[in-house]
Formats: structure tokens, sequence, C-alpha cells
């Protein structure tokens, strides 16, 4: 990939109350102690949008991966397909921010991740509310659409096993934040510089493999975000991995971008063989028990 390749970035304005939801999750001596560090802006309240689109220079990729665009099955949305679709690989759904699925950036990360041996489901999750405000209830309807694509996977006519993981960008990667907290059936998620919701968090389930990349001077979603999240992600004893870039904003480019699609590509691949080598051992120790 083009070392200058950039994310169009979003402005997004955010507050809330981190320490009074960390009071929830507590005992007094873990609450005492993180009350006592200073925050800024945790999780995400949106108040408004501006998209700025930036020029996309050409994708290194040798070969585009085709692309088909096919329906969910209730008709809410539509997604597309890079790649062929075959089962026997593993799926990645990929989650856009708040500029729109058409975005270059979003179709070379397709393209990118289709090269390396996943097919890649783009949602057009817009789709599911008409709208792209990030109000509570279109983050839930966002969230149903990732649930649907997974479900409609593990039909009777789709792969009951497939392996599948999630990739988010921004307002994607808090969508995909948010549908790791209610526990959707993917093997491992990676969020680019989003937030939880609000009203995730304090119906918090539990969280699939979480990697957590963020940029140090992000204005749009502050950094403290992913270092909330990082704290949580400690509290609970979720399986979290995480890497800020000091000299990267509200999205990556240049190296920071090559090395986050590594840290991207490398986490889904352990996650994806660590569960493998689960179900494996579920299975010998079924047999050794007949």
């Amino acid at each position: 990939m083009d070392g200058d390749r950039r994310f169009a970035p979003t402005l997004i304005l955010q507050k809330s109350d981190f320490a009074k939801k960390m009071v929830i999750l507590l005992a007094d001596g873990d609450s005492r102690k993180l009350m006592n560090s200073k925050r800024k802006l945790p999780f995400c309240t949106v108040f408004g949008l501006a998209v700025l689109y930036l020029s996309v220079c050409k994708s290194s990729l040798s070969q585009s991966a085709p692309v088909s665009v096919a329906t969910s099955r209730d008709g809410r949305f539509k997604y597309e397909i890079f790649g062929k679709d075959d089962p026997g690989k593993p799926l990645l759904i990929l989650l856009h921010g708040a500029s729109g699925p058409s975005v270059g950036f979003y179709r070379e990360q397709a393209e990118y991740f289709s090269s390396n041996g996943y097919t890649v489901f783009l949602p057009h999750y817009f789709d599911a509310t008409k709208s792209s405000d990030p109000t509570m209830d279109n983050y839930h309807a966002w969230v149903n659409v990732v649930k649907t694509l997974l479900s409609e996977q593990r039909a009777p006519t789709g792969s009951a096993h497939r392996k599948s993981v999630l990739v988010g960008y921004s307002l994607g990667a808090s969508v995909a934040v948010a549908a790791g907290s209610e526990e959707v059936p993917v093997d491992a998620i990676a969020e680019w510089y989003g937030s939880l919701p609000d009203d995730f968090f304090y119906h918090l389930q539990g969280m699939p493999p979480l990697l957590i990349l963020h940029g140090e001077r992000d204005y749009n979603i502050p950094v403290e975000n992913a270092q909330q999240l990082i704290k949580l992600c400690g509290i609970k004893q979720f399986q979290c991995e995480s890497h800020i870039y000091p000299d990267q904003g509200h999205g990556f480019s240049g190296a920071a971008l090559k090395d986050a699609d590594s840290r991207t590509l490398s986490f889904f691949s352990r996650s994806v063989q660590r569960e493998e080598a689960q179900n494996d051992n579920g299975k010998s120790r079924k047999m050794q028990n007949r």
C-alpha cells in the first residue's frame, strides 16, 4: 500500500462522564485508583459531523479484488463483497466511517484484506437507518446490521463454523466495539480511532479479542477514548492489544498506516488460529470421553 494514503477524517466532538461509569464496574479500591487519574473526553456522545474528503493515491495492490453487491435477506441493507465469497476463507466485515462506503480509503482497505486471505464484506449500514446521525437508536440499528450479516453466514445455507473478524474506522470502529460489547460471534475486532458509545458501556456484556489503535494527536475522537478502552480491558480482563501512534491524528498515513495494517492482520491471524486450536482441543476431549 502506498505510504501516503490517508483516511478521510470526520469531525466528531464528544463528551461524557467516564469516571462515573467506572464506579459502576469497580470495587472501591479500584475505583479510587481510577478516579484519581484525570480524564478529559470519554465515550462518545456525538454533536456534529463535518466530512472532509482528502485525495487518495493509487493503491500498490497489483490486482483489484472482484467486487459484487448483495442484499441482506430481510432487504434492510446492501453490502459489497470483495473477492470470491468462499466459505473456506475467514470472513472480514469492514465498517466504514461517517463519510460512507464509497470513500476510496475504505475500498482500498477492503482490497488489502481481500488480498491477504479474507472474504471482505463492506456493509452499507446507513441503509438500515437512512441517516448517518450517531444517535443511540442508530447505533443499535447498525449493530443489528453486523448481527444480521453474521447470522446469515451461520444460517443452514451458510457456513456454520466460518471464522469471522470485524474491523472498523472512526464511527465504524465505534459500531464495531458496540457490537463487541454485545458479544457478537466474531473471533476478533480491530478498532481504529473509535470509542465505545455510552449505552453499550452501561449494558456491557463482554468483548471478543480487541485490538485498539489510535493517534495521540486525534482531536476528533481524542486518545482518551482509547486509553479508557485499554483500562476497561484490564478491569474486565478482556483480551486486548493496543498501540498509540504519537505522531498521528484522526486517521493514519505513511509508516503508521502500514504498521496499523500489519498489526491488524497479525492480530486477526493469531485470534483465528487460537480459536481453531481451542475448537480442535474441544473435539479431541469429546472423542476421549466417548
